[in-house]
């Protein structure tokens, strides 16, 4: 099961997991995990309680319209998206650190990565995306927003998976996470990302063999969008196997050299 947003966390503690936790020793590297859409800081959960040890920090990053933060106003934008990621975690910035997306988090995490490198601030060491094609195209083929909502929710479901029987199930839970998928699912249709600035970085797009929605093939096209490093990695598995990959991706961070 994939999860999603939860409603009934509401009113909890502002840091349920410690994406923003600047105390105690600076690690040696922070990881900033940005979650498929409807996703929040719950699908990297067990990045960080479980696995063996590794001295990267996990940190899942929790837009607002979800978990903690339902009752802030969603965003629908990835510039903006972007944007409260960057405010919230400038302070932590001065530590090196890496951006994992998964599916729309992948382009969140390219477009934090563009605009700390369009005003001058420090880079990301390493950008791995997920279960994602290279930005703006799936906004020319995604056309999802004018549905109805049983529509709209029938084909997420045929086209990525991922949501839970036990939403999908219960009419009431389902109407409550549909307006975060629904803004989530207008970022993406909605990204026309300019051609400039390429980025510096290394680049690895990660993809599952078995997404139907994310050709392997089509992957490749991220090398065009920086004027590093480009890796592919295939993994088994389809739309979300990224997050079943947690000690894949902290090994190929552990070949970064942090200085």
């Amino acid at each position: 099961m994939r999860e999603f947003g939860d409603p009934s966390a509401a009113g909890a503690p502002a840091r349920v997991l410690p994406w923003l936790d600047a105390g105690g020793q600076p690690p040696a590297l922070r990881l900033f995990c940005f979650a498929h859409a409807g996703g929040g800081a719950a699908a990297f959960r067990p990045w960080v309680t479980g696995g063996r040890r590794t001295p990267v920090q996990v940190c899942p990053v929790r837009a607002p319209g979800r978990e903690s933060r339902w009752d802030e106003p969603r965003l629908d934008r990835v510039a903006d998206l972007a944007e409260d990621f960057l405010r919230a975690a400038a302070p932590l910035l001065s530590t090196p650190f890496a951006l994992l997306g998964n599916s729309l988090g992948s382009l969140v995490a390219f477009e934090v990565a563009r605009r700390l490198a369009d005003r001058g601030l420090p880079a990301p060491v390493h950008l791995l995306v997920g279960a994602s094609p290279p930005p703006g195209v799936e906004a020319r083929r995604l056309r999802l927003s004018g549905l109805s909502d049983a529509e709209f929710t029938d084909e997420l479901q045929r086209r990525y998976g991922g949501i839970p029987d036990v939403i999908r199930d219960d009419p009431d839970l389902l109407r409550e996470y549909l307006p975060t998928l629904r803004s989530d699912v207008a970022a993406v249709e909605g990204y026309r990302p300019a051609p400039e600035p390429l980025l510096g970085c290394p680049v690895t797009a990660l993809v599952g063999v078995d997404d139907a929605s994310v050709p392997v093939d089509e992957v490749a096209g991220w090398r065009e969008w920086t004027s590093g490093p480009f890796t592919r990695q295939l993994l088994p598995g389809g739309h979300f196997t990224v997050l079943d990959h947690r000690d894949l991706v902290l090994d190929l961070l552990g070949s970064v050299r942090v200085h």
